[in-house]
């Protein structure tokens, strides 16, 4: 008796708790693992990120969202990259920022943005201390 008594309670656990558990923890992942727009996944699949990587944003920001990552080359190679390939796809590049002064024995690194559509695409680079330049690459859908 005890046993079928266990057994029951856990079928109803298994049909009332568990749904609720896999609905949450869905919605988790989701929020978490990226939830960029469709629009924006195939802005960010157009080409591979510098290096030849394909990447998958891990961030939703507000608005857009994005990917980091590093690379041991200088900002200049990988600035160059990412015009190429945004001109070559029919965006049009912004005007570079104003030039900021880098720390000392660190080159400026900047980075590049530009728009298609409802798109905005940024790359943005810092080259640390140690060498190599640190990237992140964020893809807005703008309100038209």
């Amino acid at each position: 008796m005890r046993k079928a008594v266990l057994i029951a309670l856990g079928a109803v656990a298994a049909f009332v708790v568990l749904p609720f558990v896999d609905t949450f923890a869905f919605y988790a992942i989701d929020s978490v693992a990226g939830g960029c727009s469709e629009g924006e996944m195939r802005v960010f699949r157009e080409f591979p990120q510098y290096g030849g990587r394909r990447l998958e944003p891990d961030y939703r920001a507000e608005s857009g969202c994005f990917v980091a990552f590093t690379t041991e080359d200088q900002p200049e190679r990988v600035r160059t990259y990412y015009k190429e390939q945004l001109t070559a796809r029919g965006w049009k590049l912004d005007a570079p920022p104003p030039a900021v002064e880098a720390a000392e024995g660190q080159p400026d690194a900047g980075g590049v943005s530009a728009a298609r559509g409802r798109y905005g695409y940024e790359a943005l680079l810092e080259s640390p201390v140690r060498g190599g330049t640190s990237v992140v690459v964020y893809v807005i859908e703008r309100d038209e």
